[in-house]
C-alpha cells in the first residue's frame, strides 16, 4: 500500500511574491575595477613633443576672441610695424595753403603823390582797395573793406571841414562880407585853421573808431607777408608804424609808403615759383 502522506512544505524556502525583488535591490553591485593600462601605453609630454596640457574644450557662443601675437617670420597685419604687431601710424601732411587773386603792384611814389596831390582823396581809395585785394588773396581772413574804410573817411571829412571854414572865414574877410553870427574865430585865427587838412593823422589817432580800423588794416598786411613765408623779423609791426603818424605832415604818408612797399613784396611772392616749393613743405 503506498505511502499516502505528504511532508510538510518548508515556509522558509518559499517566498512571498514580490520579496525577490526586495532582495535583490538589496544586494550591492559588484565593483568594476578600471583596467590596468601599462605605463609603456600612456603617452608623455616627451612621446607627444610638447609639454602643454590639453585645453578644455570651449563651450560654443561663450568663447571670446584671442589675441594674436605674430610669431617672428609670420604673418603680420598690414600697415603694422615690422616685429610689432602694432598697426603702424601714418605721417599727416599739412594740407598746401590755397591763395586767391594777387593784388595790383602799385609804385610807392606815385601812391604818396597822388594822395598829396588830391588832398588825400587818393589816400582813401587805395586804403579801400589794398583792404579788398588782401581779403581777395586769403580767404580765411575776415574783411569788411566799407566799414574800414568809412572809419578812415570820418577823420578825414571832419580835417577837409576845418581847413574850409577857416577859408571860407578868410574870403568872406577879404570880400568885406560881415556875418550876422559869430563864428567863433577871428580871421587870424582862420589861417591857422587852413592847416586842418594837415591834422587828420592827429584825428585819426584820437578817433578810437579810426585808430582801430588803421591797426587791423595793418595788421592784415602782416598776416599776408606770414601767409607767402616772410619771417617774423622782417615782417610789419602795426604797434611800431602807428606811431608814425605822431609826426606832422608826412607821418601818415610813411606809413602809406610802408604799407605799398611791402604789398608789392607779398605780391611778387605769391607768384614766384620758388614760393610755391617752400610752402608745400610746411
Amino acid at each position: 500500500m503506498a505511502d499516502t502522506t505528504t511532508k510538510p512544505r518548508d515556509r522558509s524556502a518559499v517566498k512571498p511574491p514580490g520579496m525577490s525583488g526586495l532582495a535583490d535591490r538589496d544586494k550591492k553591485p559588484a565593483e568594476t575595477k578600471a583596467p590596468v593600462v601599462p605605463a609603456t601605453a600612456m603617452p608623455t609630454p616627451e612621446t607627444t613633443g610638447t609639454s602643454e596640457t590639453p585645453a578644455a574644450p570651449e563651450r560654443p557662443g561663450l568663447s571670446w576672441p584671442r589675441s594674436r601675437t605674430p610669431a617672428s617670420g609670420g604673418d603680420e597685419p598690414r600697415g603694422a610695424q615690422p616685429g610689432t604687431g602694432m598697426p603702424q601710424r601714418q605721417p599727416v601732411t599739412a594740407p598746401a595753403p590755397s591763395f586767391g587773386p594777387t593784388g595790383k603792384r602799385r609804385s610807392v611814389a606815385a601812391v604818396v603823390i597822388l594822395s598829396i596831390v588830391t588832398l588825400g582823396v587818393y589816400g582813401l581809395l587805395w586804403y579801400q582797395r589794398i583792404n579788398v585785394e588782401m581779403g581777395d588773396f586769403d580767404p580765411r581772413m575776415h574783411v569788411r573793406p566799407a566799414r574800414s574804410t568809412l572809419a578812415v573817411v570820418f577823420a578825414w571829412l571832419l580835417g577837409v571841414l576845418i581847413t574850409v571854414a577857416g577859408a571860407a572865414r578868410i574870403v568872406l574877410a577879404l570880400l568885406g562880407v560881415s556875418l550876422s553870427f559869430d563864428p567863433g574865430f577871428t580871421v587870424l585865427q582862420a589861417y591857422g585853421l587852413l592847416g586842418g587838412i594837415l591834422v587828420i593823422p592827429y584825428i585819426e589817432l584820437l578817433l578810437p573808431v579810426s585808430v582801430v580800423a588803421i591797426v587791423m588794416t595793418l595788421e592784415r598786411v602782416r598776416i599776408v607777408e606770414d601767409r607767402v613765408g616772410r619771417t617774423t623779423d622782417v615782417q610789419l609791426r602795426p604797434a611800431w608804424s602807428v606811431c608814425w603818424l605822431l609826426m606832422p605832415i608826412i607821418g601818415g604818408l610813411i606809413v602809406q609808403a610802408s604799407v605799398q612797399r611791402r604789398l608789392n613784396r607779398v605780391w611778387d611772392l605769391s607768384s614766384a615759383p620758388v614760393l610755391a616749393g617752400r610752402l608745400s613743405r610746411l
